[in-house]
């Protein structure tokens, strides 16, 4: 009996923690959209419009192609100050930044936490000052699988120096994390067969 109920208390006690950490998720994708709107409009402002084809144009993407690939943490440390301007706009799926050193600090960290991890880019679309660049992150295998593979696209503008000012990312961070925690997976699985 007293094996039963420590097990309910303690069954009780994850359900109150997972819902304390759940009450405010990480997950950013749509975050502050005032600031995202500030930004946009800052960077319309400031961005370049390269012709289309020329090697100003294919110099800018390039740059940021090298700061993630390899994804490697002292590569990160060098190459993401190259890329990115010292004030601009970056939001991912968790995170939203404003300055670079505060970004390359955020790089060098999750290229350390995930080894092996590369990505893989197609060629990008553009509209005027916007390049849309499509990636496919791939993480190493786990326990001998396969490499896991997630697709994304980055909305890229550049100021006349070469280097980001405004990055938005498009990318299904479930796609990735939850497969990694399959208590999670199987909470999220239940909640999708209800709707």
């Amino acid at each position: 009996m007293k094996a039963l109920f420590i097990f309910i208390f303690l069954l009780a006690l994850l359900f109150y923690v997972l819902h304390r950490v759940g009450v405010q998720p990480r997950h950013d994708a749509s975050g502050d959209k005032a600031l995202y709107l500030e930004h946009l409009a800052r960077s319309a402002e400031l961005a370049v419009n390269p012709p289309p084809g020329s090697e100003s144009e294919a110099a800018l993407v390039l740059k940021v192609k090298q700061a993630f690939t390899p994804f490697e943490a002292e590569r990160a440390a060098v190459l993401f100050p190259e890329a990115y301007a010292e004030s601009f706009f970056f939001r991912d799926a968790f995170h939203t930044f404003t300055d670079r050193r505060t970004l390359t600090d955020y790089m060098v960290r999750t290229a350390k936490a995930s080894p092996g991890v590369t990505f893989e880019f197609e060629p990008p679309g553009r509209n005027g000052i916007d390049f849309y660049l499509p990636w496919i992150m791939i993480l190493p295998a786990r326990d001998g699988g396969a490499p896991q593979r997630s697709m994304g696209l980055s909305r890229l503008r550049f100021d006349a120096n070469g280097q980001v000012i405004f990055h938005q990312d498009y990318w299904d961070s479930a796609d990735v994390l939850v497969r990694r925690v399959p208590v999670a997976n199987g909470l999220i699985e239940l909640v999708r067969r209800r709707f």
